[in-house]
């Protein structure tokens, strides 16, 4: 009785663990446009899925995609884009980027190649990234506009704009109008 209890014991535990390895890792979160660059090799894509948060385990999604397309020699589909969600199993991503339904979208380079693989843009761990408005949301101020100017973009007006109409002008990454000495924002012209 005691082996038999032992046996069901570690058997209900492999099939928990076994289980809780495909299992999405969220219970929320946005779908996620995923664009699998042309020369990605399969393990590059699960480093990065994993990275990002969209699978729990590498080798079990691995495993995942060779029993939903590897057996019958179907690989990822590269130069593609797919829409995924960190609430899909590592069996529905493994689907999607199978392109099983033929539901993922051609892309090309022609006009230059997307810099990140996910939009709209993550955090190493899986959280989405601020967007630019986030980003930004401190400055209030042009003092704080020319301190934002920076990676992202901004700019000053030029000094012989300054020197012909006495104002200063400075618009923030995010697209926001400044004026020294004035208080608030305009949109800026363009943006």
């Amino acid at each position: 009785m005691k082996k038999f209890l032992l046996i069901l014991f570690l058997l209900v535990g492999t099939v928990l663990i076994f289980k809780n390895i495909f299992e999405a890792p969220r219970n929320t979160g946005p779908k996620i446009f995923y664009s699998v660059p042309q020369n990605a090799t399969q393990s590059a894509i699960t480093s990065d899925l994993k990275y990002y948060d969209f699978i729990k385990d590498e080798t079990a999604f691995k495993f995942a995609l060779w029993i939903e397309g590897g057996i019958q020699g179907k690989d990822i589909q590269t130069g593609m884009v797919y829409e995924i969600s960190q609430t899909m199993s590592a069996w529905q991503i493994a689907n999607v980027l199978l392109n099983k339904d033929n539901k993922g979208e051609p892309y090309d380079c022609d006009h230059g190649c997307p810099e990140d693989n996910f939009d709209p843009d993550l955090l190493p761990g899986g959280d989405l990234a601020p967007t630019i408005t986030q980003k930004y949301e401190w400055v209030k101020t042009y003092d704080d506009c020319v301190k934002s100017i920076g990676r992202d973009g901004g700019q000053l007006s030029s000094e012989q704009y300054a020197q012909r109409t006495g104002i200063r002008k400075c618009v923030s990454p995010d697209g926001r109008e400044f004026t020294q000495g004035k208080e608030g924002w305009t949109p800026a012209v363009g943006g």
